[in-house]
Parts: structure tokens; C-alpha cells; sequence
């Protein structure tokens, strides 16, 4: 008599339960080759004859090429809309923030630099370009200018609880900015916007960027310093001087006493806005003088006036959950208590992956491979899960399709 799940049976042999196992897992085989043709035909589109409608009739058949970013839930990937996949991202030499704050859904992907939520409630940003020190400016050129000055992308959460970062100079540090500008004025204004620092003995490392925009019609400059007298950004003609994003670490200074906008203007008709940055331990007090007429100054201490508290340093990478990307598809189908699912993915020898399906909205996930049945706790909410976990982040996990086949028997 052949063995339990021996499919070489004879008349009079007894079916055992493992058999009927293998014999759907045998269909679940059938299944994983169909699913490639329909994921293949979903990529080049259906003949408009099909079904009379160019909509596949199928039953009992989920599927997704992830044309549209439809995951229900998204931790720790990167929807990448060109090539209609997922991306755990490449994050092995990239500095990075860690933002906790209330859970919301918020996107970003500007000055090369991505926000992926990695759970509830908690988002790395990320540099995806350039040298350490040039990704750790555009993390901050995000944070605290975002694209436009009015834009700044930390303003998108609520209630932050938690900053930390993988600079070492960066923790116990606070994020600033401060801006001075004008436009055709009667005057021709020399004017300054002086911050005075109020820790001059732990602040080591400060840190700052700036971008200058002026426009001359005659003589003038304008320039950004820290400290006061310390010429970091100068243009004296019309032009755009933009360290926003870029390697400034060779400006970093202990302990300043102040810094400085300083403007000087030959010409009513000149034109001027100043952006700065900076990054130091304590507040800033900013007071505006010289020519004060027509000129415009503003400052944020996003500490004092937002309640961002200040950085501290990130824990490893399993602690942070950096390590771990989980996707979930949910669909609401007739009860059903069995399922196959199919899951195309690429991912690197370093990294796992567990996929899973629950039919009760994930109150039971039952862990399963590529094309065998999963017996189900019996459910009208059928959810696929896919968990990548990775010890090596320089490393990029890719998952391309979904599929879910339900109610064999």
C-alpha cells in the first residue's frame, strides 16, 4: 500500500489526508504556471474579444501586477510606479533619520531623499545619492527647508515624539531656520539678521547651509556667517549661491557665539531672499538690524515653536525595524477556509522571506510556500502577507506579483 502522500496508489489503497494535500498542491503547480501567463497577459494588456469585455473571466482568482501602488499596507518598501514594483531599499551606507510621530500617511521623495514608513506611527528618511556628508544635507535640507522653504517636510507629521539619527555630530542637535529678503525697495537697505546662540559651551559641531538669491543692478552682496565675521556663503552679483543639500562639514564650528545674514544693497531696485540652516545644540535668538525698512526677516526654532524634540542617536538596525519590510494585499470574498497563493520576488541570499495568508482579516495568518494549499481559519477577508527581512541593507528585495487562488473544495 503506498504511503501517505505517495500519489502511486493502486485500487484498494487508503487516501490519506496528506494525499489530498499533494494532490492540490499538484493543481497549486498548475496554478503557478497559469499565474505567470496572466501576469504576462496583464503586462501587455487582454485581447478586447476576451470574455467580450478584454476582462479575463476568472473565479476564485486574485491578482495584481501592482500597476497602481495597492498594497493596504506598506512598511518598509518603496512603490516604484515606473516599473510597477515593490523595493525594499537600499539603505547600507546611507545616512538616515528616524521620525516617530503620530501615524499618519505622508509621502516624500524630493532632494534625493525617500520617506518609507517601517511601522505604525514611524518613517526613515533617507539620502539616496552622493557622498555620506552630501546624503546627511539633503535629509536636512528636507527636514527643515523641504523644497521651497515653505514646504518643510517635518511640518507633515503630527505630535513627534522621536528624532534620531545615524550622524554622530548631529545628536542632541535641534533644527533652525531662518530667512532675509526683499524686493525693489525705496531704500537700499544694509541690513542684518544676527542670531546669538544660547549654548556657547556643548554646541560643538554646529552645522549650517545656506542658499542665496540675489539680483544686482549695481553694487552689493549678500553673505551668510557663522560665527559673525565668518564668511561661509558670498555673492556679490546676481546670481544663485546654493549649498542647500551639499557638503558643508569643512564650515562646522564649535561653540559659535553668533551668526549672521549681512546684506548690503547699492540699488533700490536689487532683489534678495537668504535661506539658511543650522543645526546646533540650544535655541537661536534672532534679531533683525541696520536698514530694516522693506526687508523681511523670519526664523524657526522647530523645537520651541513645533515641539520637534532634539536628535538622538538611532539604535541598530533590528531595533529600529529598518531590517524588516512587510507587505499586505486585503480583498473581501465569499468565505473561504484554503487558499494557494503565488508571490513572485526577487531577493538577495542574505535576506528571507516568509509569506503568509489569512482568510479572517489577520487575526490567524497561515504561513505558506508558493503554490501549496494554506488551510485557513475560515474567513470572508482574505489578506496575503509578505515579511522580507534583511541582514545586509545595502542589499535591494524586490517583489513584482501577487496572486491568490481560494475555495478549492
Amino acid at each position: 500500500m503506498a504511503a501517505e502522500g505517495d500519489l502511486n496508489k493502486v485500487d484498494g489503497d487508503i487516501l490519506f489526508d496528506g494525499d489530498i494535500t499533494a494532490i492540490i498542491n499538484l493543481t497549486g503547480t498548475l496554478f503557478q504556471d497559469t499565474a505567470q501567463m496572466i501576469f504576462n497577459a496583464d503586462y501587455i494588456g487582454f485581447d478586447s474579444r476576451l470574455h467580450n469585455t478584454g476582462v479575463p473571466n476568472l473565479k476564485n482568482l486574485l491578482y495584481s501586477t501592482f500597476t497602481a501602488d495597492d498594497a493596504d499596507t506598506n512598511f518598509g518598501f518603496v512603490y516604484d510606479s515606473t516599473n510597477d514594483l515593490y523595493i525594499a531599499p537600499d539603505l547600507g551606507d546611507n545616512e538616515y533619520v528616524i521620525i516617530e510621530a503620530d501615524d499618519a500617511s505622508i509621502s516624500w521623495a524630493n532632494n534625493n531623499t525617500k520617506l518609507v514608513k517601517i511601522s505604525s506611527g514611524k518613517w526613515v528618511l533617507y539620502g539616496t545619492t552622493g557622498t555620506a556628508a552630501v546624503q546627511r544635507a539633503q535629509v536636512h535640507k528636507s527636514l527643515w527647508y523641504g523644497t521651497t522653504g515653505s514646504d518643510q517636510l517635518i511640518l507633515d507629521f503630527t505630535n513627534v515624539t522621536a528624532m534620531k539619527t545615524t550622524h554622530a555630530n548631529d545628536v542632541g542637535k535641534r533644527g533652525h531656520y531662518a530667512n532675509m529678503n526683499y524686493t525693489n525697495q525705496d531704500t537700499n537697505p544694509a541690513a542684518l539678521f544676527t542670531g546669538t546662540f544660547a549654548d556657547t559651551s556643548t554646541n560643538s559641531n554646529c552645522a549650517s547651509w545656506s542658499k542665496i538669491n540675489l539680483v544686482l543692478i549695481s553694487g552689493g552682496y549678500a553673505r551668510w556667517e557663522i560665527a559673525s565675521g565668518t564668511v561661509r556663503n558670498n555673492v556679490t552679483s546676481s546670481t544663485t549661491s546654493d549649498e542647500l543639500g551639499t557638503d558643508t562639514s569643512g564650515d562646522e564650528i564649535n561653540n559659535p557665539a553668533n551668526c549672521q545674514i549681512d546684506s548690503n544693497s547699492d540699488n533700490s531696485l536689487d532683489d534678495l531672499v537668504l535661506d539658511v540652516i543650522v543645526l546646533c545644540s540650544g535655541d537661536i535668538t534672532w534679531v533683525a538690524g541696520g536698514d530694516t525698512s522693506g526687508v523681511n526677516t523670519s526664523d524657526i526654532d522647530f523645537f520651541t515653536t513645533h515641539s520637534i524634540p532634539d536628535f538622538t542617536a538611532a539604535g541598530s538596525i533590528s531595533s529600529e525595524g529598518t531590517d524588516t519590510s512587510t507587505l499586505i494585499f486585503k480583498n473581501t470574498v465569499a468565505s473561504t477556509d484554503n487558499a494557494i497563493a503565488v508571490i513572485n520576488s526577487t531577493i538577495d541570499a542574505t535576506s528571507s522571506e516568509q509569506r503568509s495568508i489569512s482568510a479572517d482579516g489577520g487575526s490567524n495568518f497561515t504561513n505558506v510556500n508558493n503554490a501549496e494549499i494554506a488551510r485557513l481559519t475560515a474567513g470572508t477577508a482574505l489578506w496575503r502577507k509578505i515579511v522580507i527581512t534583511r541582514t545586509d541593507l545595502s542589499k535591494e528585495d524586490i517583489v513584482t506579483e501577487q496572486a491568490v487562488k481560494f475555495e478549492f473544495y
